[in-house]
């Protein structure tokens, strides 16, 4: 019974991992001038669905991020981005995890995240500056758990997760402001590249899987992280005296995964994902701070291997999508939300049990 849950179980890993498990430790995807950040450790690489108890599982995962077009709303407007000049984003995010199971039914994840990022735009001074930022991201601690018990349900189940984001990573990683006809000053990088938002955040996240036919799983997740911090304490210019928003960040999976070559561990899934940041937090405040609310969907396909203990996965999210919504301040002063958004995400993990 139990290798045969166990050979089920890889088969699910691939719905699940590719599905986004991997809502990261930091902040969102909407994105342009907005945090770039995830929710919840694992990159793409969650393993297999089900984890022993008292197995430990050590996984690395790696997101690529490059944005170089300019949204208003739901459109492509290149010629109105800042100067003329559409900003360039890029960042390469890296996520060290370690998963213990306390039972067959809970686990608790810690996600230590990595970036190194760059904002290259055209200031006041009408010349292109690069800005960037490289360290440590925050932290996230999760605990998940099963509904259902796994040895009775290896065709389907559902879980819920609880955690909490800490503000380790920098929110002041310095760089220069340029003016139009004034020296340039030290001021920090953009909020889209800073390692960190300045808050805690609270982390709510569900899974669930269903066999639906021979070799064939549909899957679902979905996380939202709410930031009792209503703004940080680094403003937007040196000289406007309104904060950058703490905002909430959501994630949400669905799709199908199928086992096509059984004996060599290989399996493909298909889904959709979308990411963002509400215009309006669910506690905490902060909606009258400056935010980009907004989201991205994707079309997301990927492609898993298990051997044994080890499980490497590849999804390359392809945008279908993106809504650049106004925030509080910009309802008020009439100012559509304009922001970048990626063509395209690229998730690679490695995960290993013992």
């Amino acid at each position: 019974m139990r290798h045969t849950i166990r050979v089920r179980v890889q088969q699910v890993a691939v719905g699940l991992t590719l599905a986004g498990l991997l809502t990261v430790p930091t902040q969102s995807l909407a994105q342009g001038c907005s945090p770039i950040r995830f929710s919840n450790p694992v990159l793409g690489g969650q393993g297999e669905s089900y984890q022993e108890a008292h197995q430990w599982r050590l996984s690395v995962g790696y997101r690529r991020l490059y944005s170089n077009q300019w949204f208003v709303g739901t459109e492509v407007h290149n010629e109105q981005a800042p100067n003329g000049f559409v900003p360039i984003i890029s960042i390469h995010t890296f996520v060290a995890d370690v998963a213990y199971a306390v039972s067959g039914r809970l686990t608790l994840r810690l996600g230590v995240p990595f970036s190194t990022g760059s904002l290259t735009r055209v200031w006041p001074d009408s010349a292109s500056h690069r800005e960037s930022a490289t360290g440590i991201g925050d932290l996230s601690l999760v605990g998940d758990a099963w509904l259902l018990d796994p040895h009775a349900h290896p065709k389907g189940n559902i879980a819920f997760g609880l955690g909490v984001k800490a503000p380790t990573g920098s929110n002041h990683v310095m760089g220069r402001f340029y003016y139009l006809n004034a020296p340039s000053v030290p001021f920090a990088v953009n909020q889209a590249i800073q390692l960190g938002d300045g808050g805690w955040g609270i982390i709510l996240e569900m899974q669930a899987f269903r066999q639906v036919f021979d070799r064939g799983f549909a899957y679902l997740s979905g996380s939202y992280m709410l930031s009792p911090r209503a703004h940080s304490d680094v403003t937007s210019t040196p000289t406007s005296g309104v904060p950058w928003s703490v905002p909430d960040i959501y994630s949400g999976r669905v799709g199908l995964a199928y086992d096509v070559w059984p004996d060599q561990g290989i399996s493909v899934s298909l889904g959709g994902r979308i990411d963002g940041d509400p215009v309006h937090d669910v506690i905490g405040g902060g909606d009258d701070a400056v935010r980009r609310p907004g989201y991205v969907i994707y079309a997301d396909p990927g492609l898993a291997l298990s051997r044994g203990r080890n499980n490497i996965t590849l999804s390359v999210p392809i945008r279908l999508a993106a809504n650049r919504k106004q925030s509080v301040l910009e309802q008020q002063s009439a100012t559509p939300g304009t922001g970048g958004y990626a063509k395209f995400l690229i998730f690679a993990a490695y995960s290993y049990r013992f």
